[in-house]
């Protein structure tokens, strides 16, 4: 199995001081975890940031994944760490004033992945590091080592080949931090996915399979041991369960106080495969405080309240008005659905949500319990031939 990194001869020095690096030779192998101790200030850092083609080195050669890669251009160079490395700092360097989710879903919007695959990849991603009920919280509300967990994820939610990290760990409780390590080694070994760490902490050098200082510039192995592992293209670390059938809930209140009940099924069909798609037919945030936890690994899509614009558009322009042939349907919904919506309404967000599944590929509508949500789903159901459940 080929080597993931292969480095010679690395020297680098900084004007007006002593050689940091003094001829470096490293390979590291797919699902390999690698920790490079040393004092501080011996170069540790230097040397990640050089492998991980942050900076240049004086002198010296790195293939990564068989690429020669100090012949690349700005370019080329930013576009190689896009797709294949992924970063964790000292600093979390995070966003202040942004959600969790904006700060990881960062990378996603940098490497232009669709809309629809940043939600379930920014959750599957914070649940790695146990922290996808923040997911709406202020990075500044924050504690210190949550940021931190959160800078991990960023780092992971590309599915990179290769991570690279200086000090992890080193804001983190020591049961937070063997978490974050055994989730390292399961991932790494699982899908050959290698990790190169600086760290300080012998207790978490130990979760790696070979350890090696740095002492005067020069890298000195302590102890290597290769794994074995069955794949060389690396993992999808951010896959969620295995889809069996595109379903929608359509709820009433999803996203209100009231809704527990419904989210809490969501889960459960989610990790059954069962469920990839939410719309909710009320108003509703997921930014008030009662809503901080939510952690599906799919967003939901508004279809009422003041989010509904589409919905809205098509009632005024009459679009939701009842067709001649549904005439007779239609005005019995106003008895179904008195105190809840009017028929007119109800085939306006019926005509959304027939345009929107089809669009998501949706396979099937499923009703959750309520008053209004059978109605549209049935509606929807008619409109664009997707069958529909009901609870």
């Amino acid at each position: 199995m080929a080597p993931v990194i292969v480095a010679r001869d690395l020297r680098k020095r900084y004007a007006g001081f002593a050689p940091v690096l003094r001829g470096v030779n490293l390979e590291v192998e797919p699902g390999e975890l690698v920790a490079i101790m040393g004092p501080s200030g011996c170069g540790k850092s230097t040397m990640l940031h050089v492998l991980g083609l942050l900076h240049a080195p004086d002198s010296g050669t790195v293939e990564i994944l068989g690429r020669d890669v100090l012949s690349f251009n700005r370019e080329e160079t930013s576009a190689f760490r896009r797709d294949n490395l992924g970063f964790i700092m000292q600093q979390s360097n995070l966003f202040d004033h942004s959600t969790v989710f904006e700060n990881v879903e960062f990378p996603l919007i940098y490497k232009n992945v669709p809309d629809s695959q940043r939600w379930p990849r920014v959750i599957y991603a914070l649940e790695l590091v146990r922290l996808s009920s923040r997911v709406h919280y202020a990075s500044n509300r924050l504690s210190g080592g949550e940021q931190q967990r959160v800078a991990i994820a960023r780092a992971m939610v590309n599915n990179p080949r290769i991570l690279m990290a200086d000090e992890p760990t080193g804001a983190l409780d020591q049961n937070t931090s063997r978490l974050i390590m055994e989730n390292f080694r399961k991932l790494c070994h699982s899908g050959g996915v290698a990790l190169v760490m600086v760290t300080h902490d012998a207790k978490m050098a130990e979760f790696c399979d070979s350890v090696y200082t740095l002492e005067e510039g020069v890298l000195v192995c302590q102890r290597r041991q290769i794994p074995e592992v069955s794949r060389t293209e690396g993992v999808d670390l951010l896959s969620g369960p295995d889809i069996r059938l595109h379903t929608a809930m359509v709820a009433d209140n999803f996203l209100c106080p009231e809704g527990v009940g419904q989210r809490t099924s969501a889960h459960l069909l989610q990790q059954k495969g069962l469920l990839t798609h939410v719309a909710t037919l009320s108003g509703g945030t997921l930014l008030g405080r009662e809503m901080e936890s939510y952690s599906l690994p799919m967003p939901v899509c508004h279809m009422g309240g003041i989010r509904a614009t589409n919905v809205m558009k098509a009632w005024l322009c009459g679009a939701g008005a009842p067709k001649k042939e549904y005439a007779q349907d239609a005005s019995s919904l106003k008895a179904i659905l008195q105190g809840a919506c009017s028929a007119r309404w109800a085939r306006a967000q019926s005509s959304e949500l027939a345009a929107w599944a089809a669009k998501e590929g949706v396979q099937c509508l499923y009703a959750s319990a309520g008053r209004q949500a059978p109605v549209v789903c049935w509606l929807a159901s008619k409109a664009s031939g997707i069958p529909y459940v009901l609870d």
